[in-house]
């Protein structure tokens, strides 16, 4: 059997083609295509009903679902499949079982676009050519054109996602064989799709040097200047000024050679186990370390070949600093050593030093002669970094890094501010508070539709200036009308504080619990299992599974993701001084739903609002930063 979803619904099998308009009208299209992307899971009834009739069911919607669901059997009859066998009832729910072998378009175009991928990476060219072509040919055409909905919005954002993979394949596979044209056709109608992807955009440079037109090469780039300075305010990345610079001081003729070496990357190793989504990018600076048959000598070293003087440190050697024992309960250095570990692979010299809290012990000889001949030091939070505040004036050739430091006005704060070889890794959790927000707020008016009600149990006003705005933005977002009620513990260790603020919010209205407060977060949780019909959502980065069904989901923040973030940007030369905030854009900050409980439209509705541009915090520290600047590698060729 093959069935269509992409252009217009049809089926086919043994030799019978039905198309839609065999199918109960658009409800009847509709629950056909949520049913064959659910396939094999019983759905429940009343989810059904979400996708077909959003908000508002009629009265008698359980009929009207029983008679398009009997439709449809008729329909799979007509294809010569048993429709009572494949399309089944039991316990308030539905399953569609297709048989075996049968082929679903928009899945095999989301399969093609990763075997593409696949064969792109172990250089069989003609292959991808096959396999992205396929996906393309699919995704060419709407997801049920005529419908609406968030689900079908959010199938039709997944299905632009694999046509803009597919294109892309493509076009790299156009230019390793040399179908320069093609190439600029396939890099032409990826930048269409994703107009704010870079990497696009760099493609099409590519591709018009290939094809021999330099011109078109440098209008590409204005494009993308244009578009980011108008659209974001924003700039093109290093990678991309890069090529426009070659481009620019090329000799004529000379053009596809100064792209070539612009964009060229040393062969990338694998990620390291248990790390996803580590962005490994390409960076002329580590290129220039590590390309094959080019004699490097580093700053360590003079041109005459005889070692540097002491304190000048060796750009490709990197540390990591973290506590003896863990800081606080949750202390993330574990993380940071797995990611930090990973670098190795990349070509990078690590080491890992260990150090004491206590603030009466020195740092010890071997930490201070280590961070002298180094080229990056991270300190691995607010506890480590503060021991080294005086050594930044006294190490000026060296990078340090804060790895998630307190946000509020400290000495560490005043230390990173003031010197310029220092910079800090903030989270920008704005955009999972956010999306807390948003989920907290949809839930509490499906509980009390009249008088809505949520809350947030933070630590301190300040301490949360980069959570609550963005918690009630998200929940404005979702529930104009909804009532937002703050509390503050001035704790992060002692549960019982949040259990009494959380309470006093319950008391108060409030049908959601968003718990943001470390460690006391548990006493507002436990509060919430108290409380029947009342949620809760954990505001820390891993959920406290222990506390049951009455818990829609946590946020997370992924600690591995600052280190990946610190020593990237430092081998790209990008690295800015003063505060860095990374969030969801950098997988960095998320926010995850995992209660089943969850109605299916709310979690579209909040996978829409996530691909949406969530506002963010700008907090004080940006103001004084100044402006973002970098510390050179020092780099001698002999």
């Amino acid at each position: 059997m093959k069935v269509f979803l992409a252009g217009r619904i049809a089926l086919e099998a043994e030799g019978v083609a039905i198309d839609e308009r065999h199918f109960p009208g658009r409800q009847g299209r509709l629950l056909f295509a949520y049913l064959v992307a659910e396939h094999g899971r019983p759905v429940p009834r009343d989810e059904l009903a979400d996708v077909l009739w959003g908000d508002a069911p009629p009265a008698t919607w359980d009929k009207a679902l029983s008679v398009l669901v009997s439709k449809l059997r008729g329909v799979l009859g007509e294809s010569g499949v048993d429709g009572a066998s494949a399309l089944t009832a039991a316990f308030g729910c539905y399953q569609l079982d297709l048989p075996y072998g049968t082929w679903v378009d928009v899945l095999a175009a989301e399969s093609a676009a990763k075997e593409a991928e696949g064969f792109l990476e172990t250089d069989e060219s003609e292959k991808a050519t096959a396999a992205a072509a396929l996906a393309e040919s699919v995704t060419r055409s709407p997801f049920l054109p005529g419908d609406d909905g968030p689900w079908v919005e959010e199938k039709r954002r997944e299905l632009a996602e694999v046509r803009a993979r597919a294109l892309s394949a493509l076009a790299e596979a156009s230019l390793r064989t040399d179908r320069a044209a093609e190439a600029v056709r396939w890099a032409g109608l990826a930048v269409e799709a994703e107009p704010f992807r870079e990497s696009g955009y760099r493609r099409l440079m590519e591709a018009h040097v290939a094809a021999g037109n330099r011109g078109e090469a440098l209008q590409v780039y204005e494009r993308c200047r244009h578009l980011l300075a108008e659209e974001l305010g924003a700039y093109p990345s290093p990678e991309t000024e890069a090529i426009y610079r070659s481009l620019l001081e090329a000799p004529s003729g000379g053009a596809a050679a100064a792209i070539s070496d612009a964009t060229s990357t040393p062969a990338a190793a694998p990620a390291p186990p248990g790390r996803r989504n580590r962005p490994v990018l390409a960076t002329a600076a580590f290129v220039t370390l590590v390309a094959a048959g080019a004699a490097i000598a580093l700053a360590a070293t003079s041109g005459n070949g005889s070692k540097a003087p002491s304190g000048v440190p060796a750009p490709d050697q990197v540390a990591l600093v973290v506590p003896k024992s863990p800081a606080w309960a949750g202390d993330p250095s574990k993380a940071y050593e797995d990611a930090f570990d990973g670098w190795r692979t990349q070509g990078v010299s690590t080491q890992v030093l260990r150090i004491g809290l206590d603030p009466r012990e020195p740092l010890p000889a071997h930490v201070l002669k280590t961070i002298d001949n180094v080229g990056l030091v991270l300190l691995a939070g607010q506890f480590v970094a503060a021991k080294f505040v005086r050594e930044f004036a006294r190490h000026p050739h060296t990078r340090f890094v804060v790895l998630d430091p307190d946000p509020q006005r400290t000495r560490l704060f005043t230390a990173v501010t003031r010197h310029e070889n220092t910079s800090d890794v903030f989270f920008a959790e704005g955009s999972g508070a956010y999306l807390a927000g948003f989920l907290s707020a949809l839930m509490a008016k499906k509980e009390d539709p009249k008088h809505p009600v949520i809350s947030l149990v933070g630590i301190s006003e300040p301490l949360d200036e980069n959570v609550w705005p963005t918690f009630l933005a998200g929940a404005k977002k979702a529930v104009a009308r909804v009532k937002v009620l703050l509390g503050y513990s001035h704790d992060i260790v002692h549960p019982v504080k949040c259990a009494a603020i959380a309470s006093r919010q319950i008391d108060q209205g409030s049908r959601v619990v968003y718990a943001d407060a470390g460690g006391c977060s548990r006493g507002a949780l436990t509060a919430v299992q108290e409380n029947r019909g009342v949620w809760g959502v954990e505001g820390d980065q891993a959920p406290n599974t222990a506390f049951g069904p009455q818990i829609l989901g946590f946020t997370v923040k992924d600690f591995g993701q600052e280190v990946d973030y610190a020593v990237q940007h430092y081998v790209d030369h990008t690295l800015s001084h003063c505060h860095v905030d990374i969030g969801i854009e950098a997988n960095a900050v998320d926010f995850q739903a995992n209660n089943p409980l969850i109605p299916q439209r709310y979690l579209a509705e909040l996978m829409a609002v996530r691909h949406e541009r969530m506002p963010t915090w700008r907090g004080w520290a940006k103001a004084l930063c100044g402006p973002p600047g970098h510390m050179s590698v020092r780099v001698q060729h002999s």
